[in-house]
């Protein structure tokens, strides 16, 4: 919600759809508006089609990639977030001790997800190139995509180190491998998104969240050969369909959303959240609470350990305990953030709202060393 609650422009839009109808058996007009304005933020979009949500965006671009390389493995991120599909449900939130070597990790199915969806799935550690190489080359003419945040979201909102991306983008150009970037959460940070902000074009994009003006939204799109599957004059062409894919309502939220979501605005949020993270870590480096508060642009996260944070192990070995408590010390003292640490500023925040969090955060850290804490 990165206009924040009910902002009255986007209000208006979805009150004016309404009387029109929500859903009809055809393309409207706001939907090619919508897909026109993304195309014109992301240059890598040379179609785009729209889908209900963040999940199914990926499931496709991952079904699309292996049905143009005629591959079937996927390589993904540890800890990375994709959504709740099968494939996209491998090595979440896997418990590094029993996960294998750091730079190899093992494939660990989410509950319910069958051994075989594991063994096409393939898990590599983010910010580490060389074992990213390693990986692709220990499968040659077997992936189809590597599927990547550009900043990782759910996995600790942690940020690529120099050259990481680049080195994804080299690799997977040499082997013929589908590049997917997951810019569900990434795409607030530059108004031409995070391939932008870090110099890298993909082959494929997911979309969702706020290209939808806080309705339910996804979308997927990228090189024309690849989404030139979906055309159904396409002699074994790719099927997708969906009632609600499009609907007016959304398509209808979105436009009034983007408009709002100009670069300068864009600029002015990441500002914001640079300085917030700067006197959030200075708050945790005057205590004896150890945390480092990682992220980028509009985008942070405070993890309870002392070491820095590039990956998804690194963040996993914080102390889980102080996490919980600081998010309901927060709770208390009138302040809500993700439970695992996780914090998104939005457009209608100022000086005021982040002299708020600073003094809510302190109050809550005095909450934690007054209990005892560190343990």
């Amino acid at each position: 919600m990165i206009w924040g609650y009910a902002h009255p422009e986007i209000v208006e839009a979805i009150r004016r759809q309404a009387a029109l109808g929500s859903s009809f058996a055809a393309p409207t007009e706001d939907q090619v508006r919508l897909a026109e304005l993304l195309r014109e933020r992301l240059p890598s979009l040379a179609k785009v089609r729209f889908t209900n949500s963040g999940t199914e965006a990926a499931m496709n671009a991952m079904r699309a990639a292996r049905a143009f390389t005629g591959r079937s493995k996927i390589v993904k991120i540890e800890g990375g977030y994709h959504g709740s599909s099968d494939a996209a449900e491998i090595s979440v939130r896997p418990d590094p001790a029993s996960a294998g070597p750091a730079a190899r990790p093992h494939a660990v199915p989410a509950r319910g997800v069958p051994a075989s969806v594991a063994r096409e799935v393939i898990p590599a550690p983010f910010n580490d190139a060389g074992a990213v190489e390693a990986i692709l080359r220990a499968h040659p003419g077997e992936i189809a995509a590597l599927i990547v945040e550009p900043v990782m979201g759910a996995g600790g909102v942690i940020p690529p180190r120099d050259g990481f991306l680049t080195a994804l983008r080299r690799l997977t150009e040499a082997m013929d491998i589908v590049l997917i970037f997951d810019e569900v959460i990434s795409f607030r940070l530059d108004y031409h998104g995070a391939q932008a902000r870090y110099g890298v074009r993909p082959d494929l994009t997911v979309l969702g969240k706020i290209i939808g003006g806080g309705l339910p939204v996804g979308a997927f799109g990228g090189r024309e050969e690849i989404m030139a599957l979906y055309d159904p004059r396409h002699p074994s062409g790719l099927a997708h369909g969906g009632t609600f894919n499009a609907n007016a309502l959304t398509v209808a939220a979105g436009v009034a959303g983007l408009a709002l979501l100009t670069a300068p605005e864009i600029d002015r949020l990441n500002a914001e959240g640079d300085e917030l993270r700067a006197r959030l870590q200075a708050l945790f480096d005057a205590s004896p609470v150890p945390a480092r508060v990682s992220g980028v642009g509009s985008l942070l996260q405070v993890h309870f350990t002392g070491g820095d944070v590039a990956d998804y192990r690194d963040g996993a070995r914080g102390d889980v305990a102080l996490s919980t408590a600081f998010h309901l010390a927060l709770l208390l003292e009138g302040a809500f953030v993700a439970p695992r640490g996780m914090m998104a500023l939005s457009l209608p925040m100022r000086n005021a709202e982040l002299d708020e969090a600073v003094d809510t955060a302190g109050r809550a850290l005095a909450r934690l060393v007054d209990a005892g804490a560190p343990r």
